[in-house]
C-alpha cells in the first residue's frame, strides 16, 4: 500500500492524483444531493440544449456530453496510465534514461492517451444525449415534479420530472425568493411533489412550489 501511495504521488501521476480526489468528491456530493449537476441543461433558447462543453469540447468530436463527465473520464484515464507507466518504469531494472525524461514521457501519454479515450466512450452517451427529444421551457410549466436533493431552497435544488411518454428530465429547481410566509420547509424535502410555475432564464433555473397550497398562501 505504502508503494502505491508512492507512485500516486510522484511525479507525473500527482498532476492527476489530485484532480482525481476533486472528481471523486464532486460525484459524491452529486449523489448525496449537495451539489447540481447539470446531466440536463436547460439553455437560455427556447428548447431544452444538452451541455455540450462548449465549442471547444465539440471540436474535439466530444458532442453532447455534459463536460463533467468528459473532464471526469479524462482525469481518471490519465492517472491510470500515468500510474501504470510510472509503475513500469521503477520496476525496470535498466533503464539508461534519465527520470525527469521518462516523467514527462508519461505525462504526456496520460495526457493523450486520457483525452482518447475519454472520447471513445463519450461517443455511445453523445449518442443518448443527442436522442433525448427536444422540450421547450414553457412545456414543462405547470408540471409535477418530484424533489431528488436533500431539501430545495432558493440557492441550491434538484427534481425529477416524468413526461407521459416516459422521458426523464432531471432538472435544477429553486423556491421563489418571493415566496409567500407560512410555507413549511418539508414541502421541500426529498420525494416530496412539487409543480413547475416559472423558468428563470438569469438563473436558468425552474422555481416550483409545493403541489398542494393553502388556499390563503396561493400565489
Amino acid at each position: 500500500m505504502s508503494e502505491f501511495l508512492t507512485i500516486a504521488l510522484s511525479f507525473p501521476p500527482i498532476v492527476f492524483s489530485f484532480g482525481l480526489i476533486v472528481v471523486v468528491l464532486y460525484w459524491i456530493t452529486v449523489i448525496v444531493g449537495a451539489l447540481d449537476v447539470d446531466i440536463v441543461d436547460f439553455g437560455t433558447d427556447s428548447d431544452v440544449e444538452v451541455e455540450a462543453g462548449g465549442s471547444f469540447w465539440s471540436a474535439f468530436g466530444f458532442g453532447a456530453v455534459p463536460f463533467t463527465v468528459v473532464l471526469s473520464l479524462w482525469i481518471t484515464l490519465g492517472w491510470i496510465v500515468t500510474v501504470l507507466g510510472t509503475t513500469w518504469v521503477h520496476s525496470a531494472e535498466e533503464i539508461f534514461i534519465p527520470t525527469a525524461a521518462t516523467g514527462t514521457a508519461t505525462l504526456v501519454a496520460g495526457i493523450g492517451v486520457g483525452m482518447l479515450g475519454a472520447k471513445l466512450l463519450s461517443r455511445p452517451l453523445s449518442k443518448i444525449f443527442a436522442d433525448a427529444p427536444a422540450t421547450a421551457h414553457r412545456d414543462l410549466i405547470g408540471k409535477v415534479c418530484v424533489v431528488r436533493t436533500g431539501t430545495v431552497t432558493v440557492e441550491s435544488g434538484q427534481a425529477e420530472m416524468t413526461e407521459e411518454d416516459g422521458t426523464v428530465h432531471l432538472i435544477n429547481v429553486r423556491r421563489s425568493a418571493h415566496e409567500p410566509e407560512g410555507i413549511d420547509d418539508e414541502h421541500f424535502s426529498r420525494h416530496s411533489k412539487l409543480v413547475i410555475f416559472d423558468y428563470d432564464e438569469v438563473a436558468r433555473v425552474f422555481l416550483v412550489v409545493p403541489v398542494a397550497m393553502p388556499p390563503s398562501l396561493e400565489m
